[in-house]
């Protein structure tokens, strides 16, 4: 994948706001409160709970995993709807 697109990806990320770092304590999302995972991401709305200078420090070395990774995590935002939330006529 070429450094354009992985930039245009964190470009994306951040602007759904899907880079939240937690504290190690932290074991719930703050965007919908499900379960975090062993590494605080959220796999029910794709909140990151990594810094984006850290993914940027993976991409170097793993470009095509972190490509994934973020396009994963916007299509689960992307898709997120609340429970409750009522559908716009």
């Amino acid at each position: 994948m070429a450094p354009e697109d992985t930039k245009a990806l964190f470009a994306e990320a951040e602007s759904l706001g899907l880079f939240k770092p937690h504290g190690a304590f932290e074991v719930h999302c703050s965007h919908c409160h499900a379960r975090l995972d062993s590494r605080g991401d959220c796999a029910t709305c794709g909140l990151i709970g990594r810094p984006a200078s850290e993914l940027e420090r993976r991409a170097q070395t793993d470009p095509e995993g972190t490509s994934k990774l973020l396009r994963v995590a916007i299509e689960k935002r992307k898709s997120f709807k609340p429970v409750g939330a009522k559908e716009k006529a």
